[in-house]
């Protein structure tokens, strides 16, 4: 048994051609990969980090030795990217030990399946692998951040091959350029022996470059516009009210010590509500809050409410407020983190709890809600609302685009390091699923899109003290066909990695 283990091994090497130079291709890759995501993003940087980690996992001798690299090498890029990150275990182990193991799947599945292929085989073993797991990712707690797909925002017209796809056609085509590449590298960059792979992949980017460009071109938003504001809450008034309790204990907070706190939630709510009302003197006829801009105990909502209801009936405005709500329970978690939507006449339309939880410290306080986005319909087109993280999610914001929505209030709250990196994600979203896009954020950048992901208005937390953002978005969305069909292109990844699997698992079982 160990000798027919070992026949393999070294057949499996004589199709493996060794490279002196593996480990400089590996460097080389190391200091592009940080590059791809979160922080400071170069987008070519995304197309030809691949390339080098690929052609040294084809190419250094020692197996036992490659992968373990190649993941080290993941796990320093996201440490290096995810810079000023706080610190926290588990966060540490989902965000940067699990996502660079998982990085690191697809060139094991390239060497131990791929070199089993002939070449046209071969070419697609790296890609289809690649999407699988960044499919993968996104149905775990971990998320879909980080992936290769967002380092490509600022081609517009490139992604707009998402309303069809989804995200995962991006990152086939990343690491199909990989893989071609390689092939083209393997024979010495002669391009004769592998025109066939090179002029197949041109095609297909060209193909999804000029479809976007016509998308942009020939079917922008037309519809009405409504004069649209998003309001962030003040950083003083909403710092003293997180100061202002024990949060490992205030879900057993006593009548006096919720009488002590709730003149500070008061104080968030104020502010926001004064925001608002210079908002709709401006002329708003529909604003957001930021996520839990105002936070309020669970026996003053409703006093809350009543507030918010009088400026929508005063000024003919639709609200959607943001509320953090505390209740009292004997057990953690107490906390809800709710969209409410307010219509013109003062009617609550919606309340909509948080789903999607911050795994390592939100969800410890919060009480998850039901996972079913809202929907009404409005003179101003059909609304809907997912919370901050829930957009990190493609599966759960495809709701909006199964029911139709034509805006979509995303609150949020960053984490001020991957401020720009989050609302990428919120655009794709918005390409993905038609819908224009309201987002508050504190802690970040404020965003309103259409569509066709153009950014309409946009604010700095940081850099903005107005707390105020008012700009005009499209009343109309349009029905993707990634609404209609999701996932479709990653459970055909998922097909075609299981399809070369067995194949090469045949070939190895055929007599030489």
């Amino acid at each position: 048994m160990n000798q027919s283990k070992r026949i393999d091994h070294l057949e499996i090497q004589k199709t493996l051609q060794t490279d002196r130079l593996a480990w400089l291709w590996l460097l080389i890759g190391f200091i592009l990969l940080p590059f791809m995501t979160w922080q400071t993003v170069i987008p070519l940087a995304a197309w030809f980090a691949p390339v080098f980690v690929l052609r040294f996992a084809r190419t250094s001798r020692r197996t036992s030795v490659t992968f373990p690299f190649i993941f080290i090498a993941y796990v320093a890029a996201n440490l290096i990217a995810g810079r000023g990150l706080p610190f926290n275990l588990l966060g540490f182990i989902g965000n940067i030990l699990f996502k660079g193991l998982l990085w690191t799947l697809p060139y094991a599945a390239d060497r131990l399946i791929g070199s089993r292929l002939k070449a046209w085989a071969r070419l697609l073993v790296f890609p289809l692998a690649f999407t699988t797991v960044d499919w993968v990712m996104s149905l775990l707690r971990v998320s879909s951040s980080g992936s290769p797909a967002y380092s490509q925002y600022d081609n517009l017209a490139l992604i707009q091959i998402i309303s069809i796809t989804g995200m995962w056609a991006l990152t086939f085509l990343i690491m199909w350029f990989a893989s071609t590449v390689n092939a083209l590298w393997e024979h010495n960059f002669d391009w004769k022996p592998v025109r066939g792979m090179l002029a197949f992949f041109a095609a297909v980017l060209v193909a999804a470059q000029l479809f976007g460009s016509i998308r942009l071109s020939f079917a922008p938003p037309s519809s009405q516009t409504i004069k649209t504001a998003t309001i962030t809450t003040d950083s003083a008034a909403w710092k003293v009210a997180v100061d202002s309790i024990d949060w490992m204990r205030f879900n057993r907070s006593t009548d006096a010590e919720r009488d002590a706190v709730r003149p500070k939630f008061e104080a968030t709510v104020n502010q926001m509500l004064a925001h608002t009302e210079t908002a709709l003197r401006g002329g708003a006829k529909i604003v957001g809050w930021q996520e839990e801009s105002a936070w309020v105990l669970a026996e003053d909502e409703q006093s809350v409410l009543n507030r918010a209801a009088a400026l929508a009936r005063q000024y003919d405005a639709y609200l959607q407020v943001s509320l953090g709500v505390f209740t009292r329970t004997e057990k953690l978690p107490y906390l809800f983190d709710r969209s409410i939507l307010i219509d013109n006449t003062g009617h609550v339309l919606w309340k909509y709890d948080k789903t999607h939880l911050v795994p390592y410290d939100e969800a410890f306080f919060t009480i998850a809600g039901k996972g079913v986005l809202p929907h009404v319909d409005t003179p101003y087109g059909r609304m809907s609302a997912a919370i901050c993280y829930e957009n990190y999610y493609p599966a759960m914001i495809r709701q909006a685009g199964q029911i139709g929505a034509d805006i979509l209030f995303a609150p949020s709250n960053d984490v001020p390091p991957f401020a720009s990196s989050a609302s990428v994600m919120f655009i794709y979203r918005a390409i993905e699923n038609g819908f224009s896009m309201v987002r508050p954020t504190g802690r970040g950048i404020s965003l309103m899109t259409d569509y066709q992901g153009r950014i309409l208005g946009s604010q700095d937390y940081f850099t903005n003290s107005s707390g105020t953002m008012l700009t005009t978005v499209p009343t109309r969305g349009v029905r993707t066909i990634y609404s209609k069909i999701g996932d479709l292109f990653a459970y055909l990844s998922v097909v075609g990695l299981i399809l070369h699997a067995g194949w090469a698992l045949i070939r190895r079982r055929q007599p030489s």
